[in-house]
């Protein structure tokens, strides 16, 4: 670890860091700086009976201090909602910045979520609807971050976005009072395509967990986006499924989402 953190540093040091990619979201319109963004998320929860307002928002907005530091904050949501029963929950806030480089489409995200998320169903209606982001809806002491964006171009309407890192958390393993400690590998690779009037993604992104005693906090999803790209509003949609079954035993859960993100001081 410590020679990652001495690599992370250097890529840091010797690029110091072209435009803000947005930090934290991967679902509004990419590579635009002073966003608020919201998106939200319908999962799939094919074991209940909750209905389609059971899922997660998420409220997102950057700020660009200069070229080189974006501003980052979010505010998660979930609710279970059926016939019986209803619940919210508030997530864990993020709040992070954004370093990027002058001389290369590179970003390094680093970022912590505030430990306030409480015990109830809307966490897993949350949880199945967390994608493309740093853990939102566990129940942990602290959640750390550090993630690095690059955008490749592949012509003159369509650009790859990878994004991968580490991530580490620690829980409370009930009344024994000793914790666990959680590293993560998030990552996702984005192809976009920019046409006239619409923006169209293909993304494939994941959340492996790396050590821990909970496998179910392992996922990965395939997601297709469409957005219109507007002078100032970008509202779209999103529809995807799960990929764990191709790898373990379990079904293909779908996810749906609208999102509405809005440029300022452009």
């Amino acid at each position: 670890m410590r020679d990652l953190a001495v690599l992370l540093i250097s890529i840091v040091g010797a690029s110091m860091l072209a435009a803000p990619a947005q930090a934290q979201t991967i679902w509004s319109r990419p590579y635009q700086p002073n966003q608020v963004a919201l998106e939200a998320v319908v999962p799939e929860l094919p074991d209940d009976d909750a209905s389609v307002t059971s899922g997660a928002a998420f409220l997102t907005a950057t700020r660009s201090l200069n070229e080189n530091v974006e501003l980052a904050a979010e505010l998660p949501v979930a609710r279970y909602d059926t016939d019986a029963t209803s619940s919210a929950a508030v997530g864990n806030p993020y709040v992070g910045v954004g370093l990027s480089s002058s001389s290369r489409p590179i970003l390094l995200e680093l970022g912590v979520r505030i430990p306030v998320v409480p015990d109830n169903e809307a966490l897993r209606a949350g949880q199945e609807a967390d994608l493309g982001r740093t853990a939102a809806f566990r129940d942990e002491n602290i959640s750390t971050s550090a993630l690095l964006n690059g955008r490749v171009p592949l012509g003159r309407r369509a650009s790859l976005r990878l994004r991968s890192g580490l991530t580490f958390a620690s829980a409370d393993q009930g009344p024994t009072d000793d914790r666990e400690q959680r590293w993560r590998l998030p990552y996702s690779a984005q192809l976009w395509w920019e046409g006239e009037r619409f923006m169209t993604g293909l993304s494939v992104e994941g959340r492996p967990l790396l050590s821990g005693s909970a496998p179910s906090q392992t996922t990965h999803h395939a997601v297709l986006s469409l957005m219109l790209d507007g002078a100032r509003a970008q509202p779209g949609l999103f529809v995807g499924t799960g990929l764990d079954p191709l790898v373990q035993d379990g079904q293909f859960v779908a996810v749906a989402g609208l999102t509405m993100s809005v440029s300022y001081d452009r």
